[in-house]
């Protein structure tokens, strides 16, 4: 009994070592946390544009809110209000339009590197088409 402990205890010690050895960037690349909170416009878009906003920004998944922006086909000029949810780079969103009618986007986030997890594109898919989200 007291070799399983001290083979245990040995094991526990060797894998402490090895995280330590690699750095912080390695456990924190094992947990994908993206930073993501802004007024995206919509590549190509001409003002078109998703306020995509959240509470949980840093944790690895949670809610998201906010708003579709100048959508080309609005009449009204309001803004579309949006709610979903993420999951490491994973996002899906559903708008809802003026006349009530509802619109899910579903897609990835695109990160600047493993290291670096400030997001800098929106890869997303809806009923109405694949759209980019992007400051470039």
């Amino acid at each position: 009994m007291k070799t399983f402990y001290l083979i245990k205890k040995a094991i526990i010690i060797g894998i402490l070592s090895l995280i330590v050895a690699c750095g912080a960037e390695t456990v924190a690349a094992i947990v994908f946390i993206p930073a993501f909170t802004a007024t995206w416009p919509v590549v190509g878009g001409n003002g078109y544009s998703f306020s995509i906003q959240s509470d949980d920004e840093g944790e690895k998944s949670g809610e998201i809110f906010g708003a579709e922006i100048d959508y080309p086909n609005d009449t009204d000029g309001f803004e579309n209000p949006l709610e979903g949810k993420f999951h490491g780079l994973d996002i899906e969103f559903t708008v809802t339009r003026d006349d009530d009618s509802k619109v899910k986007f579903k897609g990835k986030m695109v990160p600047k590197s493993n290291e670096d997890h400030q997001i800098i594109r929106y890869n997303l898919s809806s009923p109405e088409g694949d759209i980019v989200l992007s400051f470039d």
